[in-house]
This record gives structure tokens, C-alpha cells and sequence, in this order.
């Protein structure tokens, strides 16, 4: 098999990342020294409403991952900081963990997001760096869709409460389960979401889908394991704003959480992979099988 030429997608993927933020009207640059580390963070508190300064991470931390040439972005758009990330690499061969994506909420879905992690993405490239992992609450949809459809991550396992518990307004009071996604910086961005994707319950390849998790915005049902011999998908719902129904029902948000939790912990690891995500609902189908859209590693 052909080695990537890493130099050259690291040029391809730097143009990407400079066009990308450039149709925005947006600045992504490195952090410097101790002022931008404190405006950074300053920025993430503000994005996760936290009850003490060093709830998302703590300056120092911020300051030693500048000086030891890990990344810390910043994203400026008319001059003010409105989001960035951190990130910084494991041992040799292990790749760059994405430690901390946030956009502050006034610029939200308006591609600030994937700027930034098109830059973090020309950043590991320029250095070699050909995979990167990150963390997020499989129970928000809209970051589901971003990773996996917009970025074309794959998730690759499922944590229960992985930070323990956290004291920010989002997350605060609920257990702090993660997915971790692996995003292959060599492949290309998906093009897009090509023709309609089939809705939850229709027959794909000719095989109906297995609902293992309705999804909706009231109780959940009970988990329904897929029959042993089972070769099409399976699906997971999830609601549609787990952050909406945390502020109006916290109870049944983490209602959410056990009854998913059991979902994923039965399937993922046990032979299954998500291979997509459709509104509502993560798609999961065996090991090896045929993918059923077009750009979903």
C-alpha cells in the first residue's frame, strides 16, 4: 500500500483550512504567551457558563501546552476572540488528542466550528501527524451530525462518565459519558450528504433497520437488543436537544443517559460500528458490511 505524501496534504489541507476561514471573515492563529491563554479561556467560561475559572481548564495548563509547541488556536472574527481549541499530542505514533473545541453561541452554525477544526487538521498534517481523536456527548445531536457527517470522524468506543463529574452549567448533575471518534486526516472531507438518506425504520439493502433505541424528546423506550443474526442496521435514538431537556427536565435527560449507555456498552465493542448519523438517530451496522451513504468513513 502507497504511503501518503503527507507534505503534500498538509499543503492541500492548509488551503482548505485558509478558505474556510477566510469565507467567514474569520482569523485562526496560535496563541503566544500567557495574555492569549487568558483570553482564550476567558472565552471557553463564557461559552460553557462555569461556576469557577478553571472548570474547562486551567491557565497554567493552557500557558504550558503554548510553550511546548502543542496547539492553542485562536479564532477572531472582526477582531474579537469568539472560540478556539487545544489539543496536543500523545507518544509517538499515537496521534493528537482535540482536547477543547468551543465557539461562543451568538456565532454558532455559521461553520466557526469546522474552521477551526479544518485548522487543527492542517496543523497535525504539517507535522506528520496523520490521526486525531477527540471526546463528545453522544447524546447532542447537532455534534453528532458535525463529526460524523460534516468531518467524516468515526466513532470508535463509548466511555461511562469519562471526566467524572463536571461543574459547568451544560453539563453539571449528569454523568459525563463520551464517545471518542477517530477523524483519518488523510482521507478527504466528505463532499456531502449526496441524495436523501433513508429515514429511521426504512428498509436499507433491502433489510428493514432495527430500532435498538427510538429517539424523541419524551421517556425513553426500553433498549431492544438486535436479533443475534441481525445483518442490516441498527438504530439509536437520541433527543433532539439533550441541552434543552436538561434545563427542563433533568431527570429524564439522564434518563437518556442510562438508557443509551446500555445501548451503546451492548453494541459497540460487541461487533457493531456507527457508520452514520441521520436526524435523530446513530447508525449501526456490523463490522465489515457495505456503508449505506456516500462520504461516511
Amino acid at each position: 500500500m502507497t504511503e501518503p505524501d503527507v507534505d503534500a496534504l498538509g499543503a492541500a489541507a492548509r488551503a482548505q483550512a485558509r478558505d474556510a476561514a477566510e469565507a467567514l471573515g474569520l482569523a485562526v492563529s496560535p496563541a503566544h504567551d500567557v495574555g492569549d491563554a487568558r483570553e482564550l479561556l476567558a472565552t471557553f467560561n463564557r461559552i460553557w457558563d462555569v461556576a469557577h475559572e478553571s472548570d474547562v481548564m486551567d491557565l497554567g495548563s493552557v500557558v504550558a501546552l503554548t510553550h511546548s509547541g502543542n496547539y492553542v488556536g485562536l479564532a477572531h472574527l472582526a477582531g474579537r476572540l469568539i472560540g478556539g481549541g487545544v489539543g496536543f499530542c500523545g507518544p509517538p505514533g499515537a496521534g493528537f488528542h482535540s482536547h477543547v473545541v468551543g465557539v461562543d453561541p451568538a456565532a454558532g452554525g455559521k461553520g466557526v466550528g469546522r474552521a477551526i477544526k479544518l485548522d487543527q487538521r492542517a496543523w497535525c498534517l504539517e507535522r506528520g501527524i496523520t490521526a486525531m481523536r477527540w471526546t463528545y456527548d453522544p447524546l447532542v445531536s447537532r455534534n453528532a451530525a458535525f463529526n460524523i457527517r460534516k468531518l467524516g470522524a468515526v466513532p470508535e468506543s463509548y466511555h461511562e462518565d469519562f471526566y467524572g463529574p463536571m461543574n459547568d452549567a451544560i453539563n453539571s448533575g449528569q454523568p459525563s459519558d463520551r464517545m471518542v471518534l477517530r477523524w483519518d486526516l488523510t482521507r478527504d472531507l466528505p463532499a456531502g450528504t449526496g441524495d436523501r438518506a433513508p429515514l429511521p425504520g426504512e428498509p436499507a439493502d433491502g433489510i428493514p433497520a432495527v430500532v435498538a433505541v427510538a429517539s424523541g424528546d419524551g421517556e425513553p423506550g426500553d433498549f431492544t437488543a438486535p436479533p443475534a443474526d441481525h445483518t442490516g442496521e441498527v438504530l439509536i435514538g437520541v433527543p433532539p436537544d439533550i441541552e434543552g431537556l436538561r434545563r427542563r427536565d433533568r431527570d429524564l435527560a439522564a434518563r437518556w443517559r442510562m438508557v443509551t449507555r446500555e445501548a451503546f456498552g451492548a453494541l459497540i465493542g460487541h461487533g457493531w460500528q456507527v457508520t452514520d448519523f441521520r436526524p435523530g438517530h446513530y447508525v449501526l451496522r456490523r463490522d465489515g458490511t457495505p456503508m449505506s451513504r456516500e462520504g461516511t468513513p
